[in-house]
């Protein structure tokens, strides 16, 4: 019975080690497209809450968009604004509250209706994606020495990614130091000849893991993404809003979900959505789905 109850303990053990593996940026392949849930599945929960990335993890979404805030004691918790208004039951900045107040606090859900659903600190979000879903960490790099020690111990360096505006020699300036054990993504506007230096500076330099892009309401200033790929790069472009995708946004889905064709064409491999469900669906149907 002993040696029963070590084997099942071994393959279990093997199994979980199995199922992180897949849970990683360096493992995504190229020719599958990445799903990122904005803010997590919050159609289902409240923006940025635990149970917006569990109802990710349910669907089988790639990558949750989270956004980062501190507290007044100095604990990095989920939050979007500036301030909790709209979000919780509270008012005011999160900086102006303890954890300990911003935990009597309510959330609002995606109506403005309050749930029984407290604000997440990112270390429980970290405990629960733990190889179950990748995470982008958005403004993740406005409080960088707090939050790579705890990714780094955790060991979940290749489940999370950072983005940001910097220029290659502004990023290389703050976070040359740990720039080769994160993963990073430029956020770049098309149109603006800076952005656009910033491309050739970034691939000159650094491995990136690939470029988000921001479009306009028209295709007057889109660049050929397949060149980019070629270098072995991802393409993030969000199907959330008309101005980051040339209209082809996710307002349009329930209507008519091949827009998501104008993805696959234009060489984009990373979407995100506010319709994780439709999009996912889709993927399956053109075996793009990982």
């Amino acid at each position: 019975m002993f040696k029963l109850t070590i084997l099942l303990f071994f393959v279990a053990s093997l199994l979980l080690t199995a199922q992180k593996n897949e849970v990683s940026l360096s493992k995504f392949p190229d020719d599958k497209v990445m799903v990122v849930a904005h803010r997590g599945d919050w159609r289902e929960a409240p923006e940025n809450s635990v149970w917006a990335v569990k109802k990710a993890i349910e669907k089988g979404v790639d990558m949750a968009e989270i956004d980062l805030a501190m507290t007044k004691d100095s604990i990095l918790i989920l939050m979007h604004d500036n301030t909790i208004d709209r979000t919780t039951t509270g008012r005011g900045k999160p900086s102006d509250f303890t954890l300990e107040e911003i935990k009597k606090l309510n959330l609002r859900d995606g109506l403005g209706v309050e749930t029984q659903m407290k604000v997440p600190t990112l270390e429980e979000i970290l405990v629960l994606s733990d190889g179950k879903i990748l995470l982008n960490l958005d403004k993740g790099f406005d409080y960088i020495k707090q939050v790579y020690p705890l990714i780094k111990k955790r060991n979940m360096l290749d489940q999370i990614l950072f983005k940001g505006h910097e220029s290659y020699t502004e990023f290389n300036r703050k976070y040359g130091d740990i720039k080769k054990d994160i993963h990073y993504m430029p956020i770049i506007k098309l149109g603006d000849e800076k952005d656009l230096k910033n491309i050739s500076e970034y691939l000159k330099n650094y491995k990136v893991y690939g470029f988000e892009f921001t479009i306009g309401s028209t295709e007057n200033n889109l660049i050929d993404f397949k060149k980019l790929k070629e270098k072995k790069v991802k393409i993030w472009v969000n199907s959330l809003w008309p101005h980051h995708n040339a209209g082809n946004n996710d307002d349009k889905v329930l209507d008519n979900p091949n827009v998501y064709d104008w993805y696959l064409q234009k060489g984009v491999n990373i979407i995100q959505t506010d319709r994780p469900m439709e999009l996912i669906k889709y993927l399956k149907s053109k075996n793009l789905y990982l």
